[in-house]
């Protein structure tokens, strides 16, 4: 699950990311959270009550602007990735001494969005635990917040991939039970059944 925060004054601006946001969430079956702040006080209230994974961030806004909640974010949190959304190029220099990952002008296209949201999620996965498997194509290294759902039948276990891909090897659902449900988003449902529940939208009356 990929957890953003979007901070700017401009509510039309806040729906766009939001939207584009939502749309990147639908194209690229990756999970997506998104909360909206429209000044930096509320963020930084939000950022101790939530662990986010990317901060887009507007610069210029009344009171307390972007680049000083920058600065206020990285005495507690150095992990989250900042993103400056602004309609200036002047602040580009100083947007590296709070590590900003990029700095994207105004108005923000979309494409140019995903594809920083495409090295983010790149990053982080490279970062997150994974999964070892053997298939007869060799060794494949799997991370978990990769696999949907893990499916065994007839002596074979299928990972059902986000991006719609398969893998798959010789084996027994206990052979990784235990692995995949000492981690909060594994559920078993099934004998023959392991869910990822952050790629659970919703649920069905009678399901």
């Amino acid at each position: 699950m990929l957890k953003i925060a979007v901070c700017d004054d401009s509510r039309e601006l806040l729906e766009k990311v939001e939207k584009d946001l939502l749309e990147y969430e639908s194209v690229r079956s990756t999970p997506v959270t998104v909360h909206t702040y429209t000044n930096a006080v509320d963020l930084l209230d939000g950022l101790k009550k939530t662990d986010y994974d990317i901060l887009i961030l507007d610069i210029i806004m009344p009171g307390f602007t972007g680049m000083q909640a920058a600065h206020e974010i990285r005495k507690f949190n150095e992990e989250i990735k900042i993103i400056f959304l602004t309609s200036s190029k002047e602040f580009a220099i100083e947007s590296y001494s709070v590590g900003a990952y990029y700095y994207l002008l105004k108005p923000v296209l979309k494409e140019k969005l995903f594809s920083v949201l495409d090295k983010v999620v790149s990053e982080i996965a490279s970062k997150q635990e994974s999964c070892v498997i053997y298939t007869h194509m060799g060794i494949v290294n799997i991370p978990f917040a990769k696999i949907e759902c893990l499916e065994v039948y007839n002596k074979h276990l299928v990972f059902h991939l986000s991006d719609g891909s398969t893998k798959e090897t010789r084996g027994a659902l206990t052979d990784y039970e235990n692995v995949f449900l000492e981690k909060k988003e594994f559920l078993k449902i099934h004998r023959s059944y392991i869910l990822n529940m952050d790629y659970i939208h919703s649920i069905e009356a009678g399901e």
